[in-house]
């Protein structure tokens, strides 16, 4: 491996670890100013990242995964919010819901990008079981 792949995998790596933290501060940020009583359900999304961060021994591989379930569930979540019945009844939240998960699901993607990237970059060892 040359020095420069290994800066640009070591760069990769920490900037998918700062839009991992970056995005979950706004999460409970912008739960705890909106305070709609959804919250538990985006902590639970955090809760979810730290796990599989754990779980992967925060290799970069296993972190884009992990970044990727992420962002999948936070899609999902936005959804379940903008079906719900009690959302129906407030004009526009529907859309702002969306509109949130959004944002936040295209964070989690640019952190299991960034994860990706460094993820080619770090060099294979015999008998490793990560995949990428």
């Amino acid at each position: 491996m040359t020095g420069s792949s290994e800066r640009t995998g070591v760069g990769a790596y920490r900037a998918g670890s700062a839009v991992a933290v970056l995005t979950s501060f706004l999460t409970v940020w912008t739960t705890i100013v909106r305070d709609d009583g959804n919250g538990m359900s985006f902590f639970l999304l955090i809760l979810a990242a730290m796990t599989g961060a754990f779980a992967a021994w925060f290799r970069p591989a296993g972190m884009a995964r992990t970044m990727l379930g992420v962002a999948i569930m936070q899609a999902l979540l936005a959804v379940a919010i903008a079906t719900a019945p009690v959302v129906a009844r407030m004009p526009g939240a529907s859309f702002k819901a969306l509109l949130f998960g959004g944002v936040f699901a295209v964070l989690w993607l640019v952190s299991a990008t960034c994860f990706r990237a460094a993820a080619l970059t770090e060099p294979s060892r015999p008998g490793s079981a990560d995949r990428r």
